[in-house]
């Protein structure tokens, strides 16, 4: 059977609730509060966060709401009513914004060509598009572009390589001239248990314009500011932890910010050129289902410029803010800043003047979720108080027996972070495994949902499997990808695939060198995961650098370890 999540809030109040007793809210704490009793409390209130709602309509409702007051804050957004200190502040972050934009006195891009050599598709969907593919979108689809010029700018730049432009005209002799559209289209996905993530499906051709320029902006930020998207929120999160030690750092977290980048605001402090080009890679209206709604924003989530367009806009801000108070931005060894899309993170003694200007340019924060002084910090996926992990838990499926096994590996791992053991819970769980507990061991270095990550002293316990090389045998669930397959000019689609690509050789030429074309078959994405047993390997199950934390946020191997026994063993 599989678990419900009634059930296994229980057994967590079991674990914590004695720990947690008294204590109502994350908002209000004690200052005598311990840092058990706190983790205990986030574990209690975060633990069915994030279940998806039972009525799907009103989270979506409710995020809608707070899309329509997003954009309408954006279309009133002006300077009136400003003092000369607001109007100083303000144009500091407008001097940063231009050096930032001009490397060397240069424009950061010189044509719209930059933004195609760097341009991709994206995995998401898109208007025009038949399937997410690279191959699907480019050729083997209507596409959809908001303007004649861009697709004209497509033709001409794709003329430099024959390949590219016989698979067009293939495309195009099926499909014709890209649909034209100014109009972006409105969904949701599950975001929390009360509200929906809005998302806005651009039109296909503009999307690879949009994500060149994301490209573009997201090197710039590197050789600027040293802030690399991959690697920053580890960053944020040392930044974060050691503002709940010493209170030296604060973390700032907006509401809605992507939606709040106003038009206006972007006229005011981008450079023209950069304001224009925006300006022809957006689309000026969304529709919900009941008709074009004009935006206000700049961008929003789904347009492939928009996060590293805010993470520029809001370093920015937060140097412009520093150099005002004398203050040197450190961008490498000892950091004093971080800021990681909406996650941003400066000195203590800095903090009201960025909220400032935070106002000033329209943005809201979310009082929630920021802090700027006492033990708790939150930055980037980490949650710390006094110096010491306090993320909870957060049960987002269940139903199949790998959602119940990432459940008891992510309580395994709060609990060796925390030292709080979570005996009930985890037996709770494994009731609900069918079969033998043993039967579903797997090594650390697994997925979550592969199997049930476990040391092997414990495994030891039990009959431990070999082949002829004394590699350690297990069974592992392993996803099993859909995949399109290609061949002698015939299409085999998976079961609840729509058949409604076209065969465009030239077109899986480009898609081969891209990387997506393996084995002559392409893997599409989809929502309904279903999993194979297979028989896995392992030289050394323990394999580990067990010289340092080797999850990046502090565990140690013996604290898992010792969990784990504990855990397993009640």
């Amino acid at each position: 059977m599989s678990f419900t999540p009634s059930a296994l809030y229980s057994a967590v109040l079991d674990d914590v609730g004695h720990l947690s007793m008294g204590l109502q809210s994350l908002d209000s704490i004690p200052p005598d509060v311990s840092v058990q009793q706190f983790q205990s409390l986030s574990l209690v209130k975060g633990l069915l966060k994030k279940v998806p709602p039972v009525d799907q309509d009103i989270a979506d409702e409710s995020s809608r709401k707070d899309f329509t007051s997003a954009n309408n804050r954006c279309e009133i957004w002006s300077k009136d009513g400003w003092n000369e200190s607001d109007h100083l502040l303000f144009n500091e972050l407008k001097v940063e914004l231009d050096h930032f934009f001009h490397p060397r006195g240069r424009v950061l891009v010189d044509s719209y060509f930059d933004l195609l050599k760097r341009g991709r598709t994206g995995p998401g969907s898109a208007i025009g598009a038949s399937q997410q593919s690279f191959y699907a979108k480019l050729f083997s689809s209507k596409m959809a572009v908001t303007s004649t010029s861009l697709y004209r700018l497509y033709r001409s730049y794709i003329e430099w390589f024959p390949d590219f432009q016989d698979a067009e005209s293939i495309r195009y002799g099926k499909f014709g001239f890209p649909r034209v559209t100014n109009c972006s289209r409105s969904s949701f996905v599950p975001k929390t248990s009360s509200k929906s993530r809005m998302i806005c499906v651009e039109p296909s051709l503009n999307v690879l314009f949009q994500l060149g320029l994301g490209a573009l902006m997201t090197d710039r930020l590197v050789s600027a500011f040293n802030v690399d998207l991959t690697t920053q929120p580890v960053i944020n999160r040392s930044l974060a932890k050691q503002g709940s030690i010493d209170g030296s750092f604060g973390t700032i977290d907006l509401s809605s910010a992507s939606d709040l980048i106003s038009v206006n605001l972007c006229r005011e402090i981008l450079p023209s050129w950069l304001f224009s080009m925006l300006m022809d890679l957006r689309c000026e209206f969304t529709d919900f289902g009941q008709g074009p709604v004009k935006l206000h924003m700049i961008s929003t989530m789904g347009n492939g410029f928009t996060f590293p367009l805010q993470t520029i806009i809001f370093s920015c801000l937060i140097r412009s803010v520093y150099r005002g108070l004398n203050i040197t931005p450190r961008d490498s060894g000892d950091r004093n800043w971080g800021c990681f899309g909406d996650d941003l993170i400066c000195l203590s003694e800095a903090g009201s003047r960025v909220l400032k200007l935070l106002q000033l340019c329209g943005f809201k924060v979310n009082e929630s979720k920021s802090f700027l002084e006492g033990p708790f910090r939150e930055s980037c996926g980490a949650d710390w108080f006094s110096g010491q992990y306090c993320r909870p838990v957060y049960i987002r499926r269940w139903g199949t027996t790998q959602d119940t096994l990432v459940a008891i590996n992510l309580l395994n791992e709060w609990s060796a972070r925390t030292g709080i053991m979570l005996m009930h819970s985890v037996q709770y769980l494994l009731s609900c495994l069918p079969g033998k507990v043993e039967n579903y061991f797997v090594p650390y270095g697994e997925n979550n949902d592969a199997g049930l990550r476990v040391p092997l002293s414990v495994v030891r316990k039990y009959r431990c499997r070999f082949d002829k090389n004394l590699t350690m045998l297990y069974r592992r669930f392993e996803s099993i990808p859909k995949r399109i397959t290609f061949g002698d000019g015939v299409i085999r689609y998976p079961k609840g695939v729509r058949r409604n690509l076209i065969y465009n050789p030239p077109g899986l030429l480009m898609s081969f060198l891209l990387g997506e074309l393996v084995s002559c078959s392409i893997t599409i994405r989809h929502d309904n995961v279903r999993y194979r047993s297979k028989l896995g390997r392992s030289p050394y199950w323990d394999f580990v650098d067990k010289s340092r934390p080797f999850d990046g946020l502090g565990l140690e191997w013996t604290q898992w370890e010792t969990t784990v026994w504990t855990n397993l063993e009640a």
